[in-house]
């Protein structure tokens, strides 16, 4: 399995060479080269990225609940 880095950032896991390291005012933190890219667009540019990384979150975030709920319901089932 290949060890993946947590940028901070889109609050995802990418492969350590897609990161970097930030100072932050919190300390040093990974973040992937692609929203550091997408950081120095054009405001337009930037906003959009940000709203389609924020519906990607929330997209994963409901698959993830949705599984939960899947595996709950069949573990019941099973009981």
């Amino acid at each position: 399995m290949t060890s993946k880095v947590y940028c901070y950032h889109c609050m995802t896991y990418h492969h350590p060479e897609a990161m970097r390291k930030i100072q932050t005012s919190r300390g040093e933190r990974w973040r992937c080269i692609r929203s550091i890219e997408a950081a120095q667009n054009h405001p337009d540019e930037r906003d959009a990225f940000g709203e389609r990384q924020s519906e990607l979150n929330r997209a994963m975030a409901r698959s993830s609940q949705e599984q939960r709920i899947f595996e709950r319901r069949l573990h019941t089932l099973s009981c």
